[in-house]
């Protein structure tokens, strides 16, 4: 009996162990992130804040999509023109532009590329406007809240550099 639970023992932490590295990369890297909560027109959400620039190239991609009531919101230092792709991504998005504490535009329902697409062939969905924060939403959300283009955004966290960050 001992002998049959040590080899079944074994057996399963060799399986579990093999599974693990299938499983991809992101899912053992991705620590979590700091939240905050914003006001959409009057709509509270808390949103994840990608700031970092791992967090701002993995941004929702590899995840299989947000709960109610949350979502992404990417800080930059200075407003600039800003454009955004849906690799790795596994659900459709509305990104939203936002500048000034107010929404200057939005790419709504963006759904991901085909997997076996190339990167410089992949679309991307660009700011109309200079911005400081992209906000990524479920597709839907938008149109679910009344929420568009010139709608207010509130309690927007800021990115301050640190002593050792300054140059």
């Amino acid at each position: 009996m001992t002998t049959f639970l040590l080899a079944t023992v074994m057996f399963l932490s060799t399986v579990g162990s093999s599974l693990a590295q299938i499983a991809p990369p992101w899912r053992h890297q991705v620590a979590p992130l700091q939240t905050s909560e914003i006001l959409v027109g009057g709509v509270p959400l808390t949103v994840e804040l990608a700031y970092q620039p791992a967090d701002l190239q993995r941004g929702l991609g590899y995840r299989d999509g947000l709960a109610p009531g949350t979502g992404m919101l990417f800080l930059f230092e200075q407003p600039a023109p800003r454009s955004f792709w849906m690799k790795g991504m596994r659900f459709c998005l509305d990104i939203i532009w936002i500048q000034d504490g107010v929404i200057q535009g939005a790419s709504e329902s963006v759904c991901p590329d085909a997997s076996d697409i190339e990167d410089a062939d992949r679309p991307t969905q660009k700011s109309p406007v200079p911005v400081s924060y992209v906000l990524e939403v479920p597709a839907g959300w938008m149109a679910e809240n009344g929420v568009t283009t010139g709608t207010p955004v509130e309690n927007l966290p800021y990115l301050v550099k640190t002593e050792e960050q300054q140059p």
